[in-house]
């Protein structure tokens, strides 16, 4: 199921291309300003843009996220919504050809409605224990 998400109040009519600073920011919930904060020394110590694959992959790893590769497998990819429908628990960050996506306890939270788009990497999120 969709459910729209924008922490960023300043990008009111979402146009921004900050989805990858959208996705952190639901699935570790914190801020849009706490993760662009987090990502730019990341951004300048790899001399990549904060949305980057190289960027956001030290990002995830460093906050204990395991990967799981799906761009070398010869299945159909599923898309963003019919990952949601099978993942009713846990939270996911997921990569497609131009979009990353959050996606948890089967919800995805976006600024648009993506749940047509293709996965080709799957990011599954550590919950901190309570």
């Amino acid at each position: 199921m969709y459910q729209y998400y924008q922490p960023n109040q300043k990008d009111k009519k979402n146009q921004y291309g900050d989805c990858v600073i959208r996705a952190l920011s639901k699935a570790y919930q914190k801020t849009w300003l706490q993760v662009f904060d987090e990502l730019v020394p990341l951004s300048r110590m790899l001399q990549a843009p904060h949305n980057s694959a190289a960027c956001y992959t030290v990002y995830l790893k460093q906050h204990g996220a395991r990967y799981q590769d799906l761009s070398k497998n010869d299945s159909l990819h599923p898309t963003v919504a019919s990952f949601a429908r099978d993942h009713a628990c846990g939270t996911y960050f997921l990569v497609g050809a131009q979009h990353v996506v959050t996606v948890q306890d089967g919800c995805y939270f976006d600024s648009w409605d993506s749940g047509s788009s293709l996965i080709y990497g799957i990011w599954t999120i550590q919950r901190k224990k309570a």
